[in-house]
């Protein structure tokens, strides 16, 4: 070991390590102020009375800052192969190293390591080693968004995120402008993926996928989807769970219409809100045109009486013959303006009709499909 002057030492020209954190390095040099340089360098001798950085540059360039004019240094006889080696694994077990620099000492190593022996020279799978030199096929912006620490209010740029943007590899600008929105917007590695099989799909909103909010980009995915639902043939099959699936959710909506919610909402939110029922509500009378169209067709004796179901009380309308909710019968001829309880007939066909089955019909009752039935309290229909 000797005290050489650090005027005549000068870093590797293929270093693995390019990044220097200014402000650990300024730490460093201020710890080797106080104390010294705890650790000698590694040099190996290149020309006359000059050295060369095999291990220990960023201790050589925090004893420049501290001031000092030579650093306690360990010269070794070095070949140019033993040399790069020596550096490239004594850079590789740092724990400050970025994957990027990692990937990069990873490659140069292998120009003098064959494969298994650089695997068992640094302990790793084969699989870790392939992924971290995947990294380098992504384009050099991308990599140096991975580098760069993020500044104050931005999110980190991950190395999932750089593996995530692979994919996108023949569109650099798109890829850029992905990494500057994980920064932004704080996306995570899913987040970005979902971002990025959206603009897979539908290639031609990139721009809006790029602009918007990730939630944005799914409504926009998700009524692009309606559209090609309806461009596709409809299978009769599902048309009775297609049924289930809107009175389920037409269930779900109304128990969410609670009015008392634009108190506690701001005059842009009440806006969103409205344009969202305002959307769904043009929708439905589409929707409603289409069926009372249909039914119009199919039934002649069609007629648009909702009723209210005598069990539970849910709406109805007459021709679902049974509630869709707790299947109770909706036609009762104790609601029928042509039953006579005084009696126990209909006055219209003359058929008698006890208490018990006027009350509680089944599908023998003469209510059950009675054409004749006209309820003496009706709800209105809809328009």
């Amino acid at each position: 070991m000797e005290q050489i002057e650090i005027s005549k030492i000068a870093p590797a020209s293929d270093q693995p390590r390019k990044t220097f954190d200014q402000g650990s390095l300024l730490e460093l040099a201020m710890s080797i102020r106080e104390r010294g340089v705890l650790e000698p360098i590694v040099v190996r001798p290149v020309g006359q009375d000059k050295y060369e950085i095999v291990m220990g540059e960023r201790r050589w360039r925090a004893s420049q800052l501290a001031g000092l004019t030579t650093i306690p240094a360990v010269v070794r006889e070095l070949n140019d192969e033993d040399a790069a080696t020596d550096a490239l694994l004594e850079n590789f077990q740092r724990e400050d190293l970025n994957p990027v620099e990692r990937a990069r000492a990873i490659k140069k190593l292998l120009e003098f390591l064959p494969w298994d022996k650089c695997l068992k020279t640094l302990g790793v799978e084969d699989s870790t080693m392939r992924r971290y030199l995947d990294l380098l096929e992504l384009p050099e912006c991308i990599l140096d968004e991975l580098i760069a620490k993020p500044v104050e209010g931005e999110g980190e740029f991950l190395e999932g995120h750089a593996y995530a943007l692979k994919q996108l590899n023949d569109n650099q600008k798109v890829q850029l402008r992905l990494a500057k929105k994980v920064k932004a917007e704080r996306l995570s590695v899913d987040e970005l993926k979902r971002i990025i099989g959206a603009i897979t799909e539908v290639p031609a909103k990139t721009e809006a996928f790029l602009r918007v909010p990730l939630n944005v980009t799914e409504e926009i995915l998700r009524g692009i989807a309606r559209q090609e639902r309806k461009k596709t043939a409809y299978r009769p099959k599902t048309a009775q769970s297609h049924l289930k699936l809107i009175q389920k959710a037409c269930t779900g909506v109304l128990d969410l219409l609670d009015d008392r919610v634009s108190n506690y909402l701001s005059v842009t939110e009440m806006n969103q809100m409205l344009s969202a029922t305002a959307d769904l509500a043009e929708q439905l009378v589409r929707f409603n045109k289409t069926m009372r169209d249909s039914l119009q067709k199919t039934d002649r004796s069609f007629q648009e009486v909702y009723i209210h179901c005598p069990l539970c009380g849910r709406i109805e309308l007459i021709g679902s013959i049974r509630c869709s909710v707790c299947w109770t019968v909706l036609r009762r001829c104790l609601d029928c303006e042509n039953y006579d309880q005084s009696y126990q007939k209909c006055t219209k066909s003359g058929y008698a009709i006890y208490m018990s089955d006027a009350e509680s019909p089944d599908e023998k009752s003469y209510s059950y499909k009675c054409e004749d039935y006209r309820p003496r309290l009706d709800v209105e229909a809809a328009a």
